[in-house]
């Protein structure tokens, strides 16, 4: 990586684009699209209180055919994962690893200061292994377990007469 010792400040995101819990799933989906990013973190009386993607639109609104003028406040995460602005960049991708997440706040003071994301680490490293410990640590689950919500039985095909 481009010096072990560059910590997330020297590269963060200091002028975010932010929306509010009453921005609707249209005016949130309209600055993601205007400004080209998936992540807006939501800030509501000067306080961070959450985050939304354009994932979670889309599986929290979109594919559940919620109304396009809704709050995005429904919809929004409220678990807010943040990183002190001196973390180094190894340790920014082992909180990303470990929350499974590809963006993070950055805090000073106790305030929100910024944003990191995984590409913007990327974009920094010069080591040619880096991007394979990336992808080590990001390494999806070995099985996905698909269980239905619905108990139905299964019948066998022998169970059949014709």
């Amino acid at each position: 990586m481009n010096g072990d010792k560059m910590i997330i400040k020297d590269i963060m995101t200091k002028d975010m684009v932010v929306a509010s819990p009453n921005n609707t799933i249209q005016e949130v989906s309209s600055m993601m699209n205007n400004y080209d990013i998936g992540f807006l973190p939501i800030e509501s009386d000067n306080d961070f209180i959450g985050v939304i993607t354009d994932r979670d639109i889309i599986i929290r609104a979109i594919a559940l055919g919620k109304d396009s003028k809704e709050p995005i406040e429904k919809y929004m995460t409220d678990y807010i994962i943040s990183i002190p602005s001196d973390t180094t960049l190894e340790n920014a991708i082992n909180t990303m690893a470990n929350e499974q997440v590809k963006r993070l706040l950055v805090e000073e003071d106790k305030k929100i200061v910024g944003l990191v994301s995984l590409s913007d680490i990327l974009h920094v490293s010069d080591n040619p292994d880096f991007l394979e410990y990336v992808k080590e640590i990001f390494e999806p689950l070995d099985e996905v377990v698909i269980t239905n919500e619905i108990d139905i039985p299964q019948a066998e095909v022998d169970e059949f007469e014709l």
